[in-house]
């Protein structure tokens, strides 16, 4: 988001052999885990810094471990940037990754949030998450089971498994991805705008992969406004899923609303959608503002502060709540925890029951 945060200290980690020595120090100590940072909001003025030791995860390097005309097998340090790291891959003539193009962030950042985009997730390509973990103070692997992957979750973001911001248990060192060779790939392309925008690319010829990324990347630049000009998070909320029922109360009352099938009975709704259908699209909160060419991304227009944006999304989540009955759910990672911020936390995507019954 480009907002001004501080904090008590900084330990940049740029080798995996320090933590043994650093979870030592640390003990009993608060202590953040950050890598890009750019799916997190941090409330920290420099009059009241960020309470906790921020470890500042830069593990770099990618480790080929092995391949033959099926799969190949790679791992990727944590600190690697991950749009980086995608087109290397693709560059080496491997698929898998393409539909995540263009996501800003770290590799280790990728299975916390199981990023997702243009109907492929990042956990579908993972074979394996390393990580240190400071309660044992040992070095453990997670299988893609065991990662308990969900929609844009994972056991990384339970506080229940992972601990709270300030005290969390698992430090992802490297993630191990299983990657298919580009000539016997089938490329994902059926998602909503991406075929159009592959046939502008391709000109009728068959994608490829990487004709996939560079499709992706020019969706995303249309959507998305540079980092560099105006701070941004991505979809600052996450898409809502209600009951089945609910999503039919909704539907008959507002004309046009999209809506998808997911799982157990539940129906996906678009955030962005009910966000425009309010009136926020443009509209600005001191240097916070809601995009205006897509309601679903909050901006930092300059000089703006975390106060701001919490205050803004606050005042969409009841503005949402209001018209539609669903509560919204933000993607990125608030931190600390505030009295604002919590409100904003409040559970999964909640939903007005009592409306299926008037």
């Amino acid at each position: 988001m480009g907002l001004p945060s501080f904090a008590q200290y900084l330990v940049r980690l740029t080798d995996s052999t320090a933590l043994p020595a650093l979870s030592e120090s640390l003990v009993g100590a608060p202590k953040f885990i950050l890598g890009g940072g750019s799916n997190v909001v941090i409330s920290a003025e420099e009059d009241a810094p960020l309470p906790a030791t921020v470890i500042l995860n830069q593990l770099m390097g990618i480790v080929r471990l092995s391949a033959n005309e099926q799969a190949i097998r790679i791992r990727c340090a944590a600190g690697e940037p991950w749009h980086r790291f995608v087109m290397w891959t693709l560059a080496q003539g491997w698929a898998g990754l393409e539909n995540l193009a263009l996501i800003p962030g770290t590799v280790g950042a990728a299975p916390i949030q199981n990023i997702g985009a243009y109907g492929v997730e990042v956990a579908e390509c993972i074979e394996l998450v390393h990580a240190w973990d400071f309660e044992a103070h040992e070095h453990t692997t997670f299988s893609p089971e065991a990662c308990d992957f969900g929609y844009r979750s994972s056991r990384f973001k339970d506080e229940a498994r992972q601990g709270p911001w300030n005290a969390p248990r698992f430090l992802i060192t490297a993630v191990d991805f299983q990657l298919t060779p580009a000539p016997r790939a089938t490329p994902k392309t059926d998602y909503l705008g991406l075929e159009k925008e592959l046939g502008e690319i391709c000109k009728g010829a068959t994608p490829s992969p990487l004709h996939v990324a560079h499709a992706v990347m020019s969706l995303r630049n249309k959507k998305l406004p540079p980092i560099e000009n105006l701070g941004n998070v991505g979809s600052f909320f996450q898409n809502p899923t209600v009951p089945e029922p609910y999503a039919r109360v909704l539907i008959d009352r507002n004309e046009g609303m999209p809506a998808y099938p997911a799982s157990d009975g539940q129906v996906k709704l678009s955030a962005g959608w009910l966000i425009e259908q309010l009136g926020f699209k443009g509209l600005r909160l001191g240097g916070a503002g809601v995009y205006d060419k897509h309601a679903l991304v909050l901006v930092n227009h300059g000089q703006a502060r975390a106060a701001e944006v919490l205050e803004l999304a606050l005042q969409i989540q009841r503005a949402v709540m209001s018209r539609f009955g669903v509560w919204l759910v933000p993607e990125p990672q608030l931190v600390p925890p505030r009295s604002d911020a919590a409100r904003l936390n409040t559970g999964r995507s909640g939903y007005d029951s009592e409306l299926t019954k008037r």
